[in-house]
């Protein structure tokens, strides 16, 4: 029922906005004829297409007309300057009419005359509108609509075809005797005059002089559940992390890398220009996708922009003869890129009988009791798992389904989607008829953007959307469930005892049990979100290229958790006395459980406001000099709804401020820009609660110059840039919100005299405030390159270096004779990031074959220059000029192979006894021991310095592959845990190892000087220290994307009535090579013990109307 008044309103409203446009009002004295056809092009949607000389000879006009049918106001008009028109689709074509000379007759000559029709399309099958379909020579030509469709009326002698759109390659096309085309148009080089989205609004491609990369809204379809997954590689200075692949997960990612080592790194994230969630949004909806980086992008947003910003907008309607609509369905299935090997029973049992036979001299278990766990001889009392086996599905499913319309007419646009989405996970429980443990991930998305033209020079923006996303949970933690699978013994437990009972190792636990009979939990996520915007352009009122916009959004924001849990009774067997005289089990309690399912449920909310005003101006004088300026107020306010009594969090978050940017160019040659932001917040004094950013930019585009005309066939355009500017970040971290204030607390006090023996309660100080708490602040710098060649490759670099103060920390210097219990917080800490960025682009295309190569490449490497630490007493432990996350462990120098290397070695502290197969350590400060004050910066950060991002995709009738890598470079991490050195207690229970570790561990039957792992004791306390030998490379490179489809040909689908139709099928985290083979090397984990990586095949249908 909600479909069909869904349906139904659209169709009322497209009927409504059709029914407009033929009405035209004018009154114009004194002006051009260009004029004229623009206003009445404002005024209707028709597009104009004539030839500049007919219309410039023309000599100034007088009109007035008031609601006259434009078709007759152009006939009358037109007429009496000796001009014609024709009406094709949407396109008015203007040319000369033919007059008759008074001539004696002839014989004439009938000219043949026939109609062409086709599809234009880009190199994905996607139609393309407003295409301009001309006739080379003449000034016959036509428009296509939103379907990508054109049909013209040609002449015999006629043989050839342009195609030209802002963005794309011009193409031309022999006709001969054809009737029907499809076109294929590569993306453009540089098209100079595409519009960029810049910082609160658009510029020319041209004038551009910030750092800004973009990707196209067609590379973040792909079959993952949030639009932040999608990103890994596509832009240069973009870098990313998957830290899981639990359903729903989303990706973590930074803008150039880490600049502080205490506030946020996370970039300012804007939907349609408010502050909103990035994977709120279906990448269906997505009209461009734009990440600003330098001071320049950044600077009016003051407070809020130094992290970069990622700007999206949506879609909206366009004008077209009916409504389009697009439907998309994919279903595939998912499986983990890499499962960690676990130790079988046999390698367990020997692992087991080496460490106990190590310590005691003897081996508890003979070959006759190994032979009977490896054999299942007795599963009841000889259990032998593969938990991996038993808890995983092998794969799983995932679907999910969007269908848009999009139309409009002359005074009413509108864009309207829905989409839904499911990811089930990777576990199997057991389902029951109380409840349902498996692990899923559902999303409903709707979105209505509809533009209203009130008059020639208004115009309403109304965005409505809402999001609903549910997950159903385990009873116990994802992250938890995985850790046990991983360090549950193969003989720790049977699954379920053969008698139905439940099974649980004695101070161990039985992951087939946690998985299904501990409940399960459900949360619950409504987004609503409303945008309404109104532009006003003040032209014809004041000056032109004036405009104002006043825009206010409201969103709602509401979660909630279901949690039911239950711990039913556990048993275990007594291994010296499992069974009775009849062979019945003997089953002793473990002491917990209950039938009872609890049940728990937890609400929580927020409220979010937003307020902009603007004015924007925009002109070109003389044709040289252009000049540009934006001048904004901004205002915004969010409130948690249930604080839970929290009175600190009852507060609203707000910001407000002002923003300006002044741009001019001469001859698109030379650049320059200013900007400004002066914004606060309220989490700050107020005398400190406003700061003042500005940005300069300048650009210079070398290729514009009358010496490299020359040049122009090779170099088709070269650009130079730079900027400075200073960015802030309310963002800053630390222990509490309004530092500015002291914290009292009531169950505080006072100790006096020597050692502190007398204490006297009271009211004392908590945390000691500081009213100068201000934001951190950052100079930027940015020298940038635009290079285009052969109009088939473009080329961009960028340089850029950052000094980050006003980092707020604790003031660690700060002495404990000072007598505060707490050190205070302060703005004193500094850091450093530097590094440099590419991107290139190779369009061709040879007849019916169509080629894209892209690629980019990232560096960044920062330090810390100032943390306020306290000196250390060696010199290398300071982490002052290191990286942030540098790691720090034991330089390692093999594995001990005797006694004797063991006693001409300084001594190890850690543990209490070394023995041949332990880790040998590198005494760094000579004291002839190894202690803490040895360990140094190794290897590298657990964050990539390298990232970089590569593919291609072909075209060939109607064929399309496209394949995208996606690496990282110089990057490491300490691995840790007991499944890689041993457990010191619960070995039997809690002590399982890797398959790897049990086959390549130092042991008295294998005692090789180059063992992988060291020897496994219940003394790990001396292998178990960070070092080099636990450092890995997680260095990688991955086909992220791989997707081959075939668009059906147009004659066809024009049988089904059908525009295009297009079959896919696609894959994500294809394969992988790296070094590491233990688990997924981007996890963030350093034991092994999170959830893994889907690698993802789906199928698709794209079907549009």
């Amino acid at each position: 029922m909600k479909v069909c008044i869904l349906i139904l309103i659209i169709s009322m409203v497209h009927v409504y906005a059709s029914s407009f446009g033929q009405q035209v009002t004018l009154d114009i004295k004194n002006g051009r004829l260009v004029d004229v056809l623009d206003e009445i092009q404002k005024q209707t949607g028709y597009e104009f297409l004539y030839n500049n000389s007919l219309i410039n000879k023309q000599k100034r006009v007088t009109i007035k007309a008031n609601h006259k049918n434009f078709k007759e106001l152009l006939q009358e008009f037109l007429s009496e300057r000796g001009l014609t028109y024709e009406l094709t689709l949407n396109t008015v074509l203007i040319r000369a009419k033919q007059i008759s000379s008074p001539i004696a007759p002839v014989n004439i000559i009938q000219i043949q005359r026939r109609r062409i029709t086709g599809v234009v399309s880009d190199v994905k099958g996607m139609p393309l509108e407003s295409v301009t379909v001309s006739v080379k020579g003449t000034t016959i030509g036509t428009k296509t609509d939103a379907q990508g469709q054109f049909a013209l009326e040609i002449e015999d002698q006629h043989k050839v075809l342009q195609f030209s759109l802002v963005g794309f390659q011009t193409f031309e096309r022999n006709i001969s005797t054809s009737h029907q085309l499809n076109v294929t148009l590569e993306p453009a080089v540089a098209d100079l005059e595409e519009a960029v989205v810049v910082a609160y609004g658009k510029q020319r491609k041209i004038s551009v002089v910030g750092a800004i990369s973009s990707v196209s809204p067609q590379q973040l379809k792909t079959p993952v559940a949030k639009i932040s997954s999608a990103l890994a590689g596509q832009m240069a200075g973009v870098v990313t992390v998957q830290g899981s692949g639990e359903p729903g997960s989303a990706t973590s990612f930074w803008i150039r890398g880490v600049s502080s080592f205490a506030g946020s790194n996370s970039p300012l994230i804007l939907v349609d220009g408010i502050e909103r969630p990035m994977d709120l949004v279906d990448p269906e909806d997505v009209e461009s996708f734009s990440v600003l980086k330098d001071a320049t992008a950044t600077a009016v947003y003051g407070v809020r922009g130094a992290n970069g910003i990622v700007i999206i907008t949506t879609k909206r309607g366009k004008k077209s003869a009916k409504p389009t609509i697009n439907a998309r369905v994919e279903r595939g299935m998912l499986e983990p890129v890499v499962l960690p090997k676990l130790a079988n029973a046999a390698q367990w049992l020997d692992y087991y009988n080496d460490i106990n036979f190590e310590a005691s001299g003897k081996a508890p278990l003979t070959q006759e009791e190994i032979n009977k766990y490896v054999n299942k001889v007795d599963p009841d009392v000889y259990p032998n798992v593969d938990w991996m086996q038993e808890i995983f599905k092998k794969r799983t499913s995932n679907e999910r389904l969007n269908v848009n319309v999009t139309g409009g007419g002359d005074f009413i646009k509108y864009y309207v989607s829905g989409s839904y989405m499911k990811e089930n996970g990777i576990f199997q429980p057991r389902k029951t008829s109380n409840y349902d443990p498996s692990v899923n991930f559902d999303r409903i998305n709707f979105r209505s953007n509809v533009d209203i033209r009130l008059s020639k020079s208004t115009e309403v923006n109304l965005n409505l959307s809402n999001q609903y996303e549910t997950k159903n949970r385990l009873g116990v933690n994802l992250s938890d469930m995985y850790e046990m699978v991983l360090h549950t013994t193969p003989v720790a437990t049977p699954i379920q005892f053969s008698n139905g009972a439940y099974a649980q190792p004695q101070g161990g636990r039985n992951p087939y049990y946690a998985l299904n009979t501990t409940g399960f939990s459900k949360d619950f996520w409504n987004n609503a979100q409303s945008l309404i915007g109104i532009t006003q352009d003040f032209s014809e009122l004041i000056t032109p290229g004036l405009k104002a916009n006043v825009k206010f959004s409201w969103d709602a924001k509401n979660s909630s958790s279901l949690d039911k849990r239950k711990a039913p009774t556990t048993y275990y067997v007594d291994k010296a006395n499992p069974r009775d005289s009849e062979g019945n089990l003997i089953l002793k309690d473990n002491g917990n459980g209950s039938d009872y399912l609890s049940l728990e449920d937890y609400h929580s909310g927020e409220r979010a406001t937003n307020f902009e005003s603007s004015l924007m101006y925009d002109q070109l004088f003389g044709e040289k000099h252009r000049v540009g300026g934006l001048f904004l107020f901004s205002m915004r306010e969010r409130t948690n709804n249930f604080p839970e009594r929290d009175y600190i969090a009852a507060f609203p978050y707000r910001n407000t401020g002002i923003a300006s940017r002044l741009t001019y160019s001469y001859q698109d040659r030379y650049f320059i820009e200013g900007n400004f932001g002066y914004n606060g917040s309220e989490n700050f004094a107020p005398k400190k609660r406003f700061g003042f950013f500005p940005s300069l930019a300048m650009g210079y585009v070398i290729s514009n110059e009358s010496f490299f005309k020359s040049l122009l066939p090779v170099v088709n355009f070269l650009k130079i840039r730079g900027s400075i500017g200073k960015i802030g970040s309310d963002k800053i971290g630390g222990s509490r919100r309004f530092a500015y204030n002291s914290e009292m607390k009531l169950d505080g006090g006072y100790s006096f005299g020597i050692g502190g023996k007398n204490y006297i309660q009271g009211i004392a100080t908590g945390y000691p405030g500081n009213p100068l708490v201000a934001w951190e602040s950052a100079l930027k710098r940015n020298i940038g390159l635009e290079l285009s060649l052969f109009n088939k490759l473009t080329i961009q670099a960028d340089y850029f270096a950052e000094k980050r103060d006003g980092i707020y920390i604790l003031q660690g210097s700060v002495p404990s004779i000072v007598g505060i219990n707490v050190k205070p917080y302060v703005n004193i800490g500094q850091m450093q990031n530097k590094g440099a960025e590419g991107s290139l682009e190779f369009n061709h295309r040879q007849g019916e074959v169509g080629i894209q190569i892209r690629g980019n490449l990232t560096y960044n490497r920062n330090k810390k220059l100032f943390d306020d630490n306290p000196v250390p007493r060696w010199a290398y432990q300071s982490e002052i000029g290191q990286r942030w996350g540098q790691q720090r462990g034991l330089i390692a120098l093999g594995l001990f192979q005797s006694e004797e290397d063991i006693a001409h070695s300084p001594i190890q502290r850690y543990g209490d006894i070394i023995r041949p197969g332990d880790v040998k350590y590198r005494d760094i400060n000579g004291d002839g021991e190894i202690t803490d004050e040895d360990k140094v910066a190794i290897g590298n950060t657990e964050m990539p310095q390298w990232n970089y991002g590569f593919g291609t995709s072909v075209s060939w009738k109607g064929f399309d592959l496209s394949a995208f890598f996606h690496g990282v470079g110089q990057i490491s991490r300490i691995i840790a845990g007991g499944p890689l050195y041993g457990q010191t207690g619960n070995i039997w229970g809690y002590g399982q190892i890797y398959s790897d570790v049990a086959d390549h561990r130092w042991s008295a039957d294998n005692p090789d000087p180059n063992a992988i792992y060291p020897r496994l004791s219940f003394n790990i306390a001396n292998n178990a220290q960070p070092s080099t030998l636990w450092q890995r490379d997680m260095s990688f490179i991955r086909l992220k994307n791989l997707e081959l489809g075939y668009t059906l040909p147009k004659l066809l689908t024009e049988k089904w009535k059908m525009s295009i139709v297009r079959i896919y099928a696609q894959g994500v985290n294809v394969f992988t090579f790296s070094k590491f083979k233990l688990w997924d090397p981007e996890l963030e984990t350093v034991s092994g013990s999170s959830y893994p990586q889907m690698r993802v095949f789906n199928v698709g249908l794209s079907v549009t109307l």
